[in-house]
């Protein structure tokens, strides 16, 4: 119980933005060696063609919106052959670090919920063997790549994958569209979305987007 409790920092301790700030001194210099670059986008491979069939969309939640500060609270992706989903991975995250609440609010995540699970030391090489050398697929890929490139550095594990942004696509592609985040695309496409903000279904949700715009590049549209 006296770990529980030393793993629960009251909301009173925190400032308002406390996720951008928050700092715990012990666990500085262990979990946040790897300073990355402010432009996440520039430390991988992008790929700016929708044209790959094989793949796996990827999605984290995390603490905070900072790779420096925050921790990775959730993992769910999505493995596609030829355009089909054929496996997923999905495990919640034990951050060591606690979730704001407002950010558990909507994320869905609470720190009951990830205490005990596996950490991030343990859940990261699972999931980069699950992606093997196929292509990533993220909706607004700099955010996840940042999280999986401090963490990967941090355990020393590297990543070569060629990273597919449907983000950047739905701006090249669906210019029908006044707006391009998860939530506004799913509904624009009729795509469903159950439980908006949980990595495994955002994952499922931007699978869907990828094939829809996939199509549209077919076609030449």
């Amino acid at each position: 119980m006296d770990d529980f409790l030393k793993y629960l920092v009251k909301r009173s301790d925190i400032e308002n933005n406390e996720y951008f700030a928050y700092r715990q001194r012990e666990e500085k210099e262990k979990l946040y060696r790897y300073k990355p670059e402010k432009n996440a986008a520039a430390l991988y491979r992008k790929t700016e063609e929708p044209s790959a069939g094989d793949y796996v969309v990827l999605d984290f939640e995390t603490t905070g919106l900072d790779a420096n500060i925050n921790r990775i609270v959730e993992v769910g992706a999505v493995k596609v052959r030829d355009g089909c989903p054929t496996d997923k991975f999905t495990t919640l995250v034990d951050p060591e670090q606690f979730i704001p609440s407002y950010i558990s609010t909507k994320i869905h995540i609470t720190n009951t919920m990830v205490y005990g699970k596996p950490k991030i030391e343990q859940v990261l090489p699972q999931l980069m063997e699950f992606i093997g050398e196929l292509p990533i697929v993220a909706h607004n890929a700099p955010f996840d790549m940042s999280f999986l490139l401090a963490n990967a550095r941090r355990l020393g594990i590297e990543v070569n994958n060629s990273v597919i942004d449907t983000l950047a696509l739905s701006r090249k592609y669906n210019k029908e569209c006044k707006r391009h985040n998860l939530g506004y695309l799913t509904d624009f496409f009729g795509i469903e979305l159950k439980n908006a903000h949980r990595a495994y279904f955002d994952a499922a949700a931007t699978q869907k987007l990828y094939e829809i715009i996939r199509e549209k590049y077919k076609n030449g549209k």
